[in-house]
């Protein structure tokens, strides 16, 4: 065409963000062409497309342009099978876009439904005063619930609340439910996993390697396994903030010892190296045990239908969490019938993502020997139920035949007790597993040439089994290692990645130390726990038990603290009562009840120590199993020193103030901080400046400093931060001021343009906006710019909406030489 035409953007069903993208593109046929393909994509997602394509197209690169359309043109048509899920996201989201794009004002909403709670709160209670307060409260209970699921929040005692819930537990979730900080919180779950839904909806989490010719190198197109980027980013960033936090505050005990608070969580289960080796110790001697007992042990793979999976085209818009609550319901219910039929089992389950972010299981269960087909076949049951039919749908199309067999019938109507008839059946071709069986043995020749010439290699699994795609099960052989080495990489996997840097990824092809990331990502975002052991004792009296370091006088507790103490997690089981022993076991947790403990009501439990069990049912179980069996009432208290959390140097602060004359709030400060250093007399100095002044006014200086306000006093300012009188420098209070309004701006504008790593071109538009609007400031004789205010109906603009007045051209700049500027105002 000649003379191509823009298309009217107002006919098109677009954003108002999208529109405003598409026009900043002058030419007109990439202008088409965007606003053709963004008017087919859910409008939510329309601004988001519409980024990534102008980064694309506006990149200094020779063919950036022609770029650029291909990547829309491939990304719209691998969406396209999928809109109707998409649309069915966006159409369910519990926030308006502009609230859930942004961190900040999630959380500032939290406030905004705290306060739509109180409200209803109060509109239940006035047009129902006639009734009992246990209605009252109940009818409060439910409207906001009602009001609290619209938004996604999960609701305390939602799903007892037919049970005849005591008064108690509605004050409970009430209370929370008008709490900004608990919306705070599920706000942030909310928003996480509702923004990481649709990294998954649009293809951005997946497996999507291709080989590079030049480099000879698998990369990645830009779409990440497990996890999307956006995800990574925000764990990191969390990761980050809470290590800050962490170096930032000590621990004082009650007998005056300090340490830093980042030191003891290092030397705790929060350190991932502490939290490998328990793991594998225990399962190492947990081995041990099945060993002793005979039993057997096997390793399970177990995963979803494929309606859980977004790689797949019967995905529905289920999330990896819908996948893992269903893997967990099925499991309870073939565990329920496990115990039925009496069948003991122990071991250990880790859960994994596949590249598309649907969790699969790793189980590694020990059972008696006789047991094993049992336990496999109904474990199989009970995973192959749902959607069974497309397991067998695999495996071709049914079809129909004859077939001639013998019947029992009616002698007095046929005369003769057994009848030959012919019917017709189905069954099923078979073409494709024959088809599977073909690729497998070809697949297991090249396994074990391969073997043959010494190259690393990985037995083919049977995938050809109707099941295969859902439940495997392998018997453990010993000859090819111990159970522990069997799961060893899915640990590490799932943890740091420790000594993976030469496995590759079943999943992804690529390096499985570089994986760990993702997946510790992908288990925050979705709020999944990735290991959990089955018929093991409470490994929290083991680890209670482990904070006594020397001998204790009791011959009952003594054994079982030694082995513990000695990481013997064998004899540790063996004291407890045994593998499968349940809430039998002879130890248990020893807590320290406080009522109304928490700002909610609710019955707080503080785990102070160990005692051991003796109820009468604990004590006859354990009779009947003959195993170890502990009937003396004691217990051992492991908790014996309380600690304080503090900002990292006010002990030292405290205990210069009780060897000398001066507070520890005049003391002066470290380095690295944006105001003046001040000497020790800084409160003498302070009370100088107040001389001739009331003791009220002393009084309320004092308190408005220790409520975090800043004073201001014959040009100088003072505050209180970090415990620490300060004198702020006027000036260097003003760069300050600077840097934090640029810090703020540059975060804004990343944000507005979709990312969230601020560019050099982010900080230099901050700077030139803060700059000119103190620039302005200064030239009305003011340090600090000011808002626009209204005063008996006359607007004064403020200095930051004139520059935005002025970057946008609606005003003219304002220079030294204005003449308001030269004191020539009539």
């Amino acid at each position: 065409m000649a003379n191509p035409q823009a298309i009217d953007l107002q006919a098109l069903r677009l954003s108002s963000i999208a529109k405003g993208l598409i026009s900043s593109i002058s030419d007109i046929d990439d202008r088409n062409f965007l606003a053709r393909g963004l008017q087919n994509v859910p409008v939510p997602l329309q601004s988001r497309m519409a980024r990534k394509y102008i980064d694309r197209y506006n990149q200094k690169k020779a063919g950036s342009q022609y770029r650029a359309n291909t990547w829309l043109r491939r990304t719209i048509a691998r969406l396209k099978p999928r809109f109707g899920v998409l649309f069915s996201i966006t159409q369910n989201m519990p926030l308006p876009w502009h609230i859930l794009s942004s961190i900040e004002k999630t959380k500032k909403h939290a406030g905004t439904l705290a306060m739509e709670c109180v409200q209803i709160t109060l509109d239940v209670s006035e047009e129902n005063q006639h009734l009992p307060y246990e209605k009252i409260i109940s009818l409060t209970y439910d409207a906001i619930a009602t009001h609290a699921k619209a938004v996604g929040a999960n609701v305390p005692f939602y799903a007892m609340r037919d049970d005849n819930l005591p008064t108690e537990c509605y004050e409970i979730a009430l209370l929370k439910m008008q709490c900004d900080r608990w919306w705070a919180r599920q706000l942030k779950t909310i928003r996480r996993q509702f923004l990481e839904l649709l990294e998954i909806a649009t293809g951005q989490v997946g497996k999507d390697l291709y080989h590079d010719k030049k480099s000879k190198k698998f990369k990645r197109r830009g779409i990440s396994p497990y996890s999307s980027k956006q995800a990574q980013r925000e764990f990191n960033f969390a990761q980050a903030s809470g290590r800050q936090f962490l170096e930032m505050m000590e621990l004082q005990s009650s007998d005056g010892d300090v340490i830093s608070l980042i030191e003891a969580v290092k030397s705790g289960m929060a350190n991932p190296a502490n939290r490998r080796n328990e793991l594998m110790l225990r399962i190492r001697e947990t081995e041990e045990l099945a060993d002793e007992m005979g039993y057997v042990g096997v390793f399970y793979t177990i995963t979803c239908p494929s309606r859980f999976h977004a790689n797949s085209s019967k995905w529905n818009g289920e999330t990896p969490k819908d996948a893992q609550n269903y893997l967990t319901q099925t499991w309870a219910r073939a565990r329920s019938k496990l115990n039925r039929r009496g069948l003991k089992y122990f071991g250990v389950r880790v859960v994994e993502p596949h590249a598309d972010g649907c969790p699969h299981w790793h189980m590694m269960l020990f059972m008696p020997k006789n047991k094993l087909q049992e336990v496999n076949a109904i474990l199989r049951w009970y995973f192959i139920q749902e959607d069974k039919a497309e397991l067998y749908d695999y495996y071709g199309p049914v079809q129909t035949r004859a077939k001639v067999a013998n019947e029992w019938v009616d002698i007095n109507t046929h005369g003769t007790h057994i009848k030959t008839v012919e019917k017709c059946v189905s069954y099923r071709a078979g073409t494709k597993k024959s088809e599977l069986f073909k690729t497998y043995k070809q697949k297991r020749r090249e396994w074990g040439l391969k073997k043959s010439q010494g190259k690393k290699a990985k037995a083919p699994s049977k995938f050809y089994r109707t099941f295969s795609p859902r439940f495997d099960a392998i018997k453990m052989d010993k000859s090819k290692g111990s159970a522990a080495s069997y799961i060893a990489k899915y640990i590490s996997k799932n943890i740091d990645g420790y000594q993976l840097s030469d496995h590759e990824d079943a999943e992804t092809g690529e390096n499985l130390q570089e994986q760990a990331n993702p997946v510790l990502a992908w288990a925050s975002t979705w709020n999944i726990r990735q290991f959990q052991f089955q018929g093991s004792p409470s490994v929290t009296v083991y680890r209670e038990l482990r904070r006594m370091r020397s001998a204790i006088n009791d011959e009952t507790i003594e054994p079982i603290r030694h082995a513990a103490d000695t990481a013997n997690w064998k004899d540790y089981v063996k004291l407890q009562g045994g593998m499968c022993i349940g809430r039998a076991a002879n130890f248990k947790s020893m807590y320290e009840v406080t009522q109304q403990g928490n700002d909610y009501a609710e019955v707080v439990r503080r785990i102070k120590g160990v005692l051991t069990n003796t109820d009468y049912k604990a004590v006859l179980k354990r009779t009947l199993e003959n195993v170890h069996n502990v009937i003396t009432q004691t217990s051992l208290k492991t908790r014996l020193v309380e600690w304080t959390r503090q900002l990292k140097g006010t002990a030292e602060k405290l205990a210069a103030k009780d060897s000398t004359n001066v507070g520890a709030a005049d003391l002066s400060w470290t380095s690295g901080n944006n105001c003046t250093p001040i000497a020790a007399g800084s409160r003498a100095e302070l009370l100088l400046d107040m001389m001739g002044t009331s003791k009220n006014d002393v009084d309320e200086v004092i308190k408005d400093l220790n409520s975090g306000k800043r004073i201001s006093r014959n040009g100088q300012i003072y505050l209180i931060r970090d415990g620490q009188l300060q004198v702020l420098n006027v000036d260097e209070q003003i760069k300050h001021d600077q840097r934090l309004a640029i810090e703020s701006l540059a975060k804004t504008y990343s944000q507005k343009a979709g990312s969230w790593h601020i560019t050099e071109a982010h900080w230099q538009q901050a700077r030139e906006y803060v700059e000119l609007a103190y620039k302005y400031a200064q030239l009305d004789g003011r340090n600090t710019p000011n808002n626009t205010h209204s005063q008996k109906g006359l607007v004064t603009i403020g200095d930051w909406d004139l520059v935005t007045l002025v970057k946008q051209g609606s005003a003219s700049a304002i220079s030294d030489n204005d003449w308001w500027a030269l004191d020539l105002m009539a």
